[in-house]
C-alpha cells in the first residue's frame, strides 16, 4: 500500500513494488507542475496542469511515431540494399 498526499488530499494505492517508484515519481512530477502555476487556484490549477501534461504526452507520442517511421524506413532501405547485394553475389 502506498499513501500519497497531493494538494492536501491523501490517496492510497494498492500497487505492486515495481509500480511504487513510478507512482512516487509521478506524484513528484505533478507537484512540480502544480507549483509552476502559483497564481492559479485549486480547480483551475489542476485543470491547467492536466492540460499541459496531456499536451506534453501528445507531443511526445507524435515525436515517437515520427521517429519510429524514420527507423522503419531506414531498416527497409538496409534490407533492400542487403537483398540487392546478396543477389549480385549469387549471380
Amino acid at each position: 500500500m502506498l499513501t500519497l498526499t497531493l494538494m492536501d488530499s491523501t490517496f492510497e494505492f494498492d500497487c505492486e513494488d515495481h509500480e511504487r517508484e513510478k507512482l512516487i515519481e509521478a506524484a513528484t512530477m505533478l507537484e512540480d507542475k502544480l507549483e509552476q502555476l502559483p497564481t492559479m487556484k485549486d480547480k483551475n490549477k489542476v485543470l491547467m496542469t492536466a492540460l499541459n501534461i496531456c499536451f506534453d504526452y501528445l507531443t511526445l507520442k507524435e515525436d515517437t511515431l515520427a521517429y519510429t517511421e524514420r527507423l522503419e524506413g531506414q531498416i527497409q532501405q538496409m534490407m533492400t540494399q542487403v537483398a540487392s547485394e546478396s543477389e549480385k553475389d549469387s549471380a
